[in-house]
């Protein structure tokens, strides 16, 4: 089990000492993972559940994706207000998207076109955004900006392991 203050220390730390370009790769690389790990399953594959577990634990790819939607929209909105040096609320843990007659390509196409925002974070946010203002995280504590842009990383890796793991549970559906 990682130690979360260590954790949460090395997020501060990277935060105060990269800015957006330098965190964009490993941010970015970790996102492109989770597309790829998403783009792997097909609608039937992403409806199963694992057999046992609670929480997220439980879920199947599909709530994993719109998961990420939400989680990828709230933190997005908080990046850009906390650069602002605003403060925005933050989803409570685990919150799922709800997308209408979604589909599992839909929910991917609308992971896929979130993460188009926040690959242009750089572009959009100012090179010296405020530091100060923050958003309490469940488990780390207050996050700034750039330690939400590099919390995504963390969070996108997590995620991208459950679905690897989901692929290669005994049960799931084959591919045809």
């Amino acid at each position: 089990m990682p130690d979360m203050a260590e954790i949460r220390r090395s997020l501060l730390a990277a935060a105060e000492s990269q800015d957006w370009l330098d965190a964009w790769p490993a941010v970015l690389g970790a996102r492109v993972s989770l597309l790829q790990a998403l783009a792997g399953l097909n609608e039937q594959q992403s409806r199963w559940r694992p057999p046992t577990g609670e929480g997220e634990a439980a879920w199947s790819a599909f709530e994993l994706g719109l998961h990420v939607l939400a989680y990828s929209r709230n933190v997005l909105g908080i990046i850009e207000a906390t650069a602002e040096g605003r403060t925005v609320p933050k989803d409570p843990m685990g919150t799922v998207a709800i997308e209408q007659h979604a589909t599992f390509a839909t929910v991917r196409r609308a992971v896929t076109a979130q993460s188009v925002l926040i690959a242009g974070l750089p572009e959009r946010l100012t090179p010296a955004p405020n530091l100060e203002a923050t958003v309490p995280h469940a488990v780390f504590g207050p996050l700034n900006c750039r330690g939400w842009f590099l919390f995504l990383r963390l969070h996108d890796m997590d995620h991208t392991r459950q679905i690897a793991n989901l692929a290669q549970m005994p049960g799931i559906p084959r591919q045809a």
